[in-house]
């Protein structure tokens, strides 16, 4: 009988050391949620050179494992210092969609930033209103709790990722550097093309406007609202997020992204 109990005794106290280290293993895995999500520095590793190969979304999904759906991005084992919405307003450019969203998910999921990416859409055959889009998909993205908002246009790709999608500064230009322009601002009031926000800055100049069509227009508008055409300093008040309406859109959770259906 001694050496029954002796075996089980045993027993037992490897039970307790195996049980001890399982959760000692499962704390130390648990995502700590209070740790702040490292971000890139100066001199830190770059990923240069963007792909601009034409990528089918089929493989895009299958590379990019992260992605819950509706193009939401949630960081394991830290937290993002912010929740931020990428908002690319979008009609008839399938091509140029498909090679940013390629290099943008990367980019973003690299930085450790918990975010979305939104491609609202203008599905009428009215004249573009990008203002108009940007502003519906700010407003329809609040909804979603973000506290940083990238205004992004289809057609521009970050180069490296030394540019940071979480809102360092508000308002910041996140294309004041292109090649199409050898790298050096036209306008130095110009904050068009990808420019970034904190909910609070982009609710106080009011939004974009919602007058300009086409392409062009907005973004000068945008520029004079954020300097504080003409009659951007008294209109800003008056045109904008307060007087925005519009037929609620509808909204589709793609794997990629989440689209919202826009008819003006």
């Amino acid at each position: 009988m001694r050496e029954v109990t002796v075996i089980r005794r045993l027993v037992s106290t490897v039970a307790i050391f195996y049980i001890l280290g399982y959760t000692m293993v499962l704390l130390l895995a648990r995502p700590k949620e209070n740790l702040m999500c490292q971000t890139y520095h100066q001199g830190s590793v770059l990923y240069p050179i963007p792909n601009f190969n034409d990528t089918h979304e089929k493989d895009m999904v299958s590379r990019f494992t992260w992605l819950g759906n509706g193009g939401y991005s949630l960081p394991y084992g830290c937290r993002s210092k912010e929740r931020v919405a990428i908002l690319i307003p979008y009609r008839d450019r399938e091509k140029q969609l498909r090679i940013l969203l390629s290099n943008l998910h990367p980019l973003l999921y690299r930085q450790g930033l918990e975010y979305r990416i939104y491609v609202i859409e203008q599905a009428d055959t009215k004249p573009f209103n990008k203002g108009m889009l940007y502003n519906i998909a700010y407003s329809e993205a609040k909804t979603d709790n973000h506290t940083c908002f990238v205004f992004h246009d289809v057609d521009l790709i970050p180069e490296n990722d030394q540019i940071m999608y979480n809102c360092v500064r508000s308002p910041m230009h996140l294309s004041r550097a292109i090649d199409s322009f050898n790298y050096r601002l036209p306008d130095r009031k110009l904050i068009g093309g990808v420019s970034m926000w904190k909910k609070e800055d982009f609710e106080k100049v009011n939004g974009w406007s919602n007058l300009f069509v086409n392409w062009g227009g907005e973004d000068d508008d945008m520029s004079y609202r954020y300097q504080m055409l003409m009659d951007s300093p008294w209109r800003f008040k008056v045109d904008g997020l307060s007087t925005l309406t519009y037929i609620p859109p509808t909204r589709e959770n793609h794997q990629l992204y989440t689209r919202i259906l826009v008819r003006t």
